[in-house]
């Protein structure tokens, strides 16, 4: 247990909070500058009024309603066991963790240990967090073709210079995604003896050797998973999919809702229907280049992504428009790091200081 001590530990060291902070500042910082010669055009007490605080609302409100998705999600896929306050406890350590590591590593990895620790046991765990994962990620699949079937594709990739530069980013990041879910979907449905053959046989390569446990241990994962899943009737996986889209369709309507806040000002209009399709749809190509990301949960580079991608429906250059995306990152980004940068600490003294007195007894005595 130890072990898993120091996993969580070393996501709570300083450098691990302070970092995503400081690339997000730095990515603000750098739209302030290049949109300072248009501050003289705007004159920010025109957008303050009461549409404005009425959407800033809603956009809260879509906050409260895609961390309430989740928790329900993860209660149904629980089977009910865990509490309301173990869920909100779950939520906010698996959205703290996904904030402070690389947006390819995720909070994932950790999930299953938050899970097991509000009493469900170690293999469920893992079955909810792996299905968790799989649904998340079909969402991102499926939405692809969905969105050309409703819009054309320069609506999708349009941008500054062209749009090869984000297709090609989010290609590669959505056939990589496409092959995970095929990935998951074999094991968990069809052949997870198959799937842990075909792993084993690919981590023999003499460069992947090192990670050959960790593959093996996501393996036997899968396994666990598709006996507990397969189970389910039927309206477990509308229930759980109709869960996933809701939480993710509410974190992108809350971009939406803040530009639309802004939109009031002289001269200005509010989105369109069209326009707040469009606005969702570059969002979700925006979480998909997301993935490749190097810095923790993108910051810094989402924020000049979004600078860049969605500019063009905020009613405003300059202060408007990076008054959005400060509003936008905190309800989305830097308030997971304060919640749980405040129940962490209390979660670990809780969940292992007790273990750790346990095994050092135990070392005395022998």
């Amino acid at each position: 247990m130890s072990e898993t001590e120091n996993i969580v530990q070393s996501r709570l060291k300083t450098k691990h909070i302070i970092l995503p902070i400081v690339f997000g500042l730095i990515g603000i910082c750098w739209m302030f500058v290049s949109e300072f010669k248009s501050f003289g055009e705007v004159w920010l007490p025109d957008y303050i009024n009461g549409y404005a605080s009425l959407f800033i609302l809603c956009a809260i409100l879509m906050v409260m309603i895609k961390d309430g998705a989740g928790m329900w999600r993860l209660y149904l896929l629980s089977n009910k066991q865990i509490s309301f306050k173990g869920l909100f406890r779950v939520r906010m350590l698996y959205e703290f963790t996904s904030a402070v590591t690389p947006s390819a590593a995720g909070g994932s990895t950790l999930e299953m240990l938050f899970i097991n620790k509000e009493g469900i046991r170690f293999g469920e765990s893992t079955a909810i967090c792996i299905i968790s994962l799989f649904l998340d990620e079909l969402f991102f699949v499926l939405s692809f073709p969905v969105m050309l079937m409703i819009l054309p594709i320069q609506d999708l990739f349009a941008i500054s210079g062209g749009v090869a530069a984000i297709l090609s980013l989010f290609m590669i990041g959505y056939v990589l995604k496409a092959i995970w879910v095929g990935i998951l979907f074999v094991g968990i449905f069809i052949k997870p003896k198959a799937l842990a053959w075909i792993i084993k046989q690919i981590f023999k390569i003499k460069f992947l050797k090192k990670w050959r446990y960790d593959a093996m241990r996501t393996a036997a994962d899968i396994r666990i998973c598709s006996k507990k899943m397969k189970v389910k009737p039927i309206r477990f996986w509308i229930t759980a999919s109709a869960l996933s889209v809701l939480m993710w369709l509410a974190r992108f309507m809350i971009v939406n809702f803040l530009i639309m806040a802004f939109s009031t000002g002289e001269g200005a209009d509010f989105l369109s229907f069209r326009d707040n399709i469009i606005v969702v749809c570059r969002q979700i190509i925006t979480m998909v280049v997301m993935m490749i990301a190097p810095t923790p949960g993108g910051s810094g580079f989402i924020e000049v992504l979004f600078e860049n991608y969605l500019g063009d429906y905020v009613p405003a250059t300059g202060i408007v428009l990076v008054l959005i995306t400060t509003i936008w990152r905190f309800l989305t980004y830097y308030y997971y790091l304060i919640v749980g940068t405040i129940i962490a600490p209390k979660w670990i003294a809780k969940n292992f200081t007790k273990t750790k007195h346990i095994n050092n007894a135990e070392n005395n005595c022998s």
